[in-house]
């Protein structure tokens, strides 16, 4: 799978490049895992700039110079963003999306792809669509979302009969990066996070999130479910970055950054 460090090292023999970020934030909260305390990560921070190839693509990966996605995911522009208008100019301006922990799960180096769901895992499709808008709601081109979760919930499964697990392989499965198109659009197709213990209580299941722009991390947040048995115990539970699945698992979600 292509990295980010394949991108530089193509860039490095002379090929035109979009920019991409990469970086660590630093230690501000804390989250358990079966019980053990882990450190988590601000929510926004610096890192060292890094290129890809414009409209380059993995073999699971989006080609961002085309209107679609891998496996057919269409790239349109979606209505997820919070906007209001300003009350200075008369334009529209649109909320930034709020910020959450990064958890201790985070792994630089994630493939370029947009399609996670490549294991012939069990579970409940998540087809994730959106934008990626700057505070005047205008599309930012060239950012890159990452996105990383636990281990899928397999169909049926009840609450507290499961206990995912991140990850730590080189397959990386569950983690992937992509590059908005022109429009700012950006896609992804997984499966629904499966639950697991945070100390003595279950965490929501929930989709990471950074997005870059350049050499900035612009946001880390999470994603979260519709009708989650765990929400309302969950301290970092926000109802604003709730997905509402359809019944085929898509759905739209803008962020402003």
């Amino acid at each position: 799978m292509r990295t980010r460090r394949d991108f530089c090292e193509l860039a490095g023999l002379g090929m035109v490049a979009h920019a991409l970020g990469c970086g660590d934030g630093s230690e501000a909260a804390s989250e358990t895992t079966g019980g053990s305390t882990e450190t988590g990560a601000t929510e926004s921070g610096t890192g060292t700039g890094t290129t890809a190839l414009p409209g380059s693509t993995d073999t699971s990966g989006v080609d961002t110079s085309t209107d679609e996605g891998e496996g057919g995911i269409d790239m349109t522009t979606s209505d997820g963003a919070s906007t209001s208008e300003s009350s200075d100019t008369g334009e529209a301006a649109c909320e930034p999306s709020p910020p959450s922990i990064e958890g201790p799960f985070y792994r630089p180096g994630m493939p370029v792809r947009s399609d996670l769901d490549v294991y012939d895992d069990p579970g409940l499709p998540v087809r994730m669509r959106g934008r990626v808008l700057d505070p005047a709601c205008a599309p930012v081109a060239n950012a890159v979302v990452e996105i990383w979760h636990a281990a899928p919930i397999p169909p049926d499964t009840e609450a507290e009969q499961f206990d995912a697990t991140y990850d730590a392989s080189a397959e990386y499965r569950y983690y992937g990066q992509v590059a908005t198109d022109a429009e700012g659009r950006y896609a992804f197709e997984t499966l629904k996070p499966g639950w697991y213990l945070n100390g003595p209580q279950y965490r929501p299941a929930h989709i990471h999130v950074k997005i870059w722009t350049r050499d900035a991390e612009r946001l880390t947040t999470q994603l979260y479910f519709a009708d989650d048995p765990f929400a309302a115990e969950d301290p970092w539970f926000d109802a604003a970055m709730v997905l509402v699945l359809d019944e085929a698992g898509e759905v739209e979600f803008d962020f402003t950054i």
